[in-house]
């Protein structure tokens, strides 16, 4: 067999073989467990099809899988809670009461599934609701 032709089956095997893939499909990496511990402030953002927007600063903190936010003290906004991450999905849940909701922009409170990503210092997280609305917090660690 030519050299070129070994070298593109070999190169084939390490592809196919090099990554492997659970039950739906999906490829499985050895995700490092991600400590987010620490104080975040930053953007948050809510936008919606019909054009709707919001946005305001938020401060976060994340300590054992345990946090506390608040967004603009014009808003007095605040949500407490737990949350695990599970590879690229923080998910938070909020066990604050509002018990004036009027008062309280309740969107913005981190909430449910949210993809993660971070950058350096930059923790960004995402979620899109069954409407449509698009929640982005773009945080900075202190």
């Amino acid at each position: 067999m030519k050299p070129k032709g070994l070298f593109f089956i070999l190169l084939l095997l390490f592809s196919v073989g090099g990554c492997k893939k659970d039950n739906n499909g999906q490829a499985k990496g050895n995700y490092e467990p991600v400590i987010l511990d620490g104080n975040y402030s930053g953007k948050f953002l809510a936008s919606a099809q019909n054009g709707w927007f919001f946005g305001d600063g938020v401060v976060v903190s994340l300590q054992s899988g345990q946090f506390n936010s608040l967004i603009s003290p014009s808003t007095l906004t605040t949500g407490k809670g737990s949350y695990q991450i599970n590879g690229v999905t923080a998910t938070f849940t909020n066990t604050d009461v509002f018990q004036d909701n009027t008062s309280v922009v309740t969107t913005a409170v981190l909430n449910g599934s949210y993809t993660y990503v971070i950058k350096g210092d930059s923790l960004f997280l995402a979620k899109t609701d069954a409407s449509q609305t698009v929640y982005t917090y773009k945080l900075a660690k202190q």
